[in-house]
């Protein structure tokens, strides 16, 4: 035998060519798709903590047409519809509100005071000269709207009683352009038309117009702001006293006007249960009158378009809960929806409900 081992000599067939072919392709793709797979992982995992896709809106859907604001828009488009039902102003008033301030500042606060009310929602124009007693700012803060509005309304009904000849006072069946003029709005009156449909879509549900839940937003969880019940207490005793029927005390005979400031009393009214995420704010409806305000769902709406300032996560109103985490209404389970009374609105602040 010869001292060298003679070297094997292998032979390769197509069969085999193909086959090991066939193994480099299947490891190939198998990589591939693990790399693929941990980058959708990777993205996915990515997006959900960071959010960083969400578009922050409000929605109302009329018919076919989606109308969306921002949330901070809507947040002052709640202020807006649920002062003007407060003063007992018809709904088109909140109508109106919205277009005009769509117009002029884009529902946008321009500059701000202490109290809500002082808050500028609408745009600075010329004097009035037409005033008797001179001129007269052109109002800007909502406050300041409203009662320009009531002051030419109930001057319109009184020249109508007395058969006075037509001024153009403020009037619901205005039209926009025509209301504009009537509350000397400083822009151009053929420009506050272009935003009468999504001022009626957001000021209907947001007045108390509507009879179920036409109005969601669409919010981060991240950074959102501490559950803060004590600041949704104040905001619903500040702006819909009138609403809710909140009785104040009344000053002793003996108590200086200077010094007495009306407290609210909301037994049974307004109750905060629970403590930080776990706190729940229930507010009791009024008991139903001739008025064509659905209290519920005004207060409803109001807390969703609050949603962002209070870290609000849930709110109730039978049968239907929105969640944060979904940004829609889903209607209740037949026992949890027993559970909770038809004339009572739910705010919680926690995302296990």
């Amino acid at each position: 035998m010869s001292p060298f081992r003679r070297r094997r000599t292998t032979v390769i067939t197509r069969p085999m060519a193909r086959r090991r072919r066939r193994r480099r392709a299947l490891l190939a793709l198998g990589v591939t798709t693990a790399l693929v797979a941990g980058a959708s992982y990777g993205t996915w995992r990515y997006i959900e903590e960071n959010e960083f896709l969400l578009d922050q809106r409000c929605a109302v859907r009329v018919g076919d047409t989606d109308h969306e604001l921002s949330p901070t828009q809507t947040r002052n488009a709640a202020l807006l519809a649920v002062t003007a039902v407060n003063l007992g102003l018809p709904p088109e008033a909140a109508v109106d509100a919205l277009a005009m301030s769509l117009q002029e500042t884009e529902l946008n606060v321009r500059d701000s005071g202490d109290e809500r009310g002082s808050e500028a929602l609408f745009a600075r124009g010329a004097p009035d000269w037409t005033a008797e007693d001179g001129a007269r700012p052109v109002e800007i803060t909502v406050d300041g709207f409203f009662e320009v509005m009531e002051e030419s309304w109930r001057e319109g009904l009184d020249a109508e009683e007395e058969d006075e000849e037509a001024e153009l006072f403020w009037a619901p069946d205005l039209e926009l352009d025509d209301a504009a003029e009537a509350l000397d709005r400083p822009h151009n009156p053929q420009f506050y038309p272009q935003h009468g449909s999504a001022a009626r879509a957001f000021a209907l549900p947001l007045a108390g117009q509507t009879q179920g839940p036409d109005m969601t937003c669409h919010l981060s969880q991240l950074e959102v702001p501490g559950p803060d019940p004590e600041g949704v207490t104040e905001d619903l005793v500040t702006l819909m006293p009138t609403v809710l029927e909140i009785p104040f005390t009344e000053q002793e005979e003996d108590e200086d006007d200077d010094d007495f400031e009306a407290e609210p009393i909301l037994d049974g009214i307004i109750e905060t249960s629970g403590e930080e995420e776990s706190a729940l704010v229930s507010v009791q409806m009024p008991e139903k009158s001739d008025s064509e305000v659905n209290h519920q769902w005004l207060t409803a709406h109001w807390a969703v378009a609050s949603a962002e300032d209070y870290g609000i996560q849930t709110v109730t109103s039978a049968p239907y809960r929105w969640d944060r985490d979904s940004a829609r209404w889903q209607r209740l389970a037949d026992d949890e929806a027993d559970s909770v009374p038809s004339d009572i609105v739910q705010i919680g602040f926690s995302r296990d409900h």
